[in-house]
């Protein structure tokens, strides 16, 4: 079993135990059925990223703090050798390189998408803002009813309280880092 599974499922216990929910009460406030949490808890399901993000709205807790590898920030990394998640039939892959941090109030990540990758993100808390810095390919992103073409090197910042998506329809992979910021 791999360290990411199980911070996923401890975190997800932990936060549980904390807020004293009950798998039902959990389903209920994030739209992920009881089966499915039960899954995550006990390892034997990996969610996506998208239900992770239902997952951490619905609690109120950071995305990051299911990623978080607890290294310490005064420590280069070569994110490359950070534990990917894979989304949208893989071809969406995500380094969290700094896990949220109450301090600073945000997280990054670094972010490829293959050809093909199409990934939608629901709306966070009003208040979440995410900025965009295109540094490879062009990438596609949807904010409610508006597309945004970012060919490298581009940069978009918005409010993350729409649904928005994240595509690559071309032929070439685009790399980007996302900063999300509550």
């Amino acid at each position: 079993m791999n360290n990411l599974l199980i911070n996923i499922s401890s975190t997800l216990k932990k936060t549980r135990a904390e807020k004293g929910l009950t798998l039902e009460e959990t389903s209920c406030l994030t739209g992920v059925s009881k089966a499915m949490l039960g899954q995550i808890e006990r390892a034997e399901s990996t969610p996506t990223i998208s239900t992770l993000w239902k997952i951490s709205t619905g609690l109120k807790i950071s995305f990051s703090e299911f990623l978080n590898n607890s290294q310490n920030s005064n420590h280069a990394l070569m994110i490359n050798e950070l534990e990917p998640v894979y989304e949208s039939d893989g071809k969406m892959i995500l380094y969290n390189v700094f896990p949220f941090n109450p301090l600073t109030g945000f997280e990054y990540f670094y972010i490829k998408l293959l050809p093909g990758a199409h990934h939608v993100s629901s709306p966070h808390k009003s208040s979440t803002e995410e900025y965009v810095v295109v540094t490879e390919g062009t990438l596609e992103i949807v904010i409610g009813n508006n597309t945004y073409i970012l060919k490298a090197p581009a940069a978009l910042s918005f409010k993350a309280d729409d649904f928005h998506e994240y595509n690559n329809p071309y032929d070439d992979d685009v790399v980007f880092q996302n900063i999300v910021k509550y």
